[in-house]
């Protein structure tokens, strides 16, 4: 491992615990770096097979993603979607993606390397790196970049738990909010005021969240005429 790439680890590294958010767009610039490629970008997975690029380092790169979805064929839909992890094109077009990868030939690119970001079993998607030269990457430049993948999905993995925490902060001042006003108003305790919300979200198969929000915008009970707060508790 020579000095700069053990540096750009070490910088990875720091980044993806301090800050998962921007250290997974900055990934991308990372793996370009360390394999000496021209372009690379994330191809994430989301709910019910779709894919879309999280982050990129040029246009073409979005285009050969979208094409991989449109087609429903690629390198860097196999590496998230089959049982190999990773794939190294030498050259292009490649048999294994025909149609794929005479448009990516179009877009200028003759090789490119994709590895699986995964997690504690989970797939996040794939890191992977394109070039216009033929024969750009190895055997070798696809093990870097099967290890910068895996700091890819830890980051990922971290980013979105921070989110997660956001959100669950935020409703949970919305509702403290909501519970404020109906103990005002209605001069009750806290917890059957957070009972009465309760009723209505699950009488009514709504959110909490929701009814919390409801409350705060309109400051009133008139669309739960059935369920007063005196009747809340247990």
């Amino acid at each position: 491992m020579d000095q700069d790439f053990h540096r750009l680890l070490i910088d990875m590294a720091a980044e993806v615990h301090e800050a998962p958010e921007q250290a997974v767009r900055h990934i991308t610039e990372y793996a370009r770096t360390a394999v000496k490629g021209e372009d690379s970008g994330i191809m994430l997975a989301k709910a019910k097979g779709r894919v879309e690029t999280f982050a990129g380092t040029s246009a073409p790169v979005e285009i050969a993603h979208d094409l991989q979805a449109e087609l429903d064929e690629g390198p860097c839909l196999d590496a998230i979607r089959t049982g190999a992890s990773s794939y190294l094109v030498v050259k292009l077009p490649d048999a294994r993606w025909p149609r794929w990868s005479l448009r990516a030939r179009d877009l200028g690119y003759r090789s490119t390397i994709s590895a699986r970001m995964e997690a504690a079993g989970r797939r996040f998607g794939s890191l992977n790196v394109y070039d216009t030269r033929e024969v750009a990457f190895t055997r070798a430049d696809l093990e870097v970049l099967e290890l910068l993948a895996s700091h890819a999905a830890v980051a990922y993995a971290n980013a979105e738990t921070n989110v997660n925490l956001r959100v669950a902060l935020d409703s949970r001042n919305v509702i403290g909010q909501a519970q404020g006003v109906l103990m005002q108003v209605y001069d009750l305790d806290a917890e059957t005021a957070f009972a009465y919300l309760r009723r209505i979200s699950q009488t009514e198969n709504v959110r909490l969240i929701e009814v919390a929000q409801e409350l705060l915008r309109t400051r009133s009970l008139t669309g739960h005429p059935g369920l007063r707060p005196e009747s809340a508790g247990p």
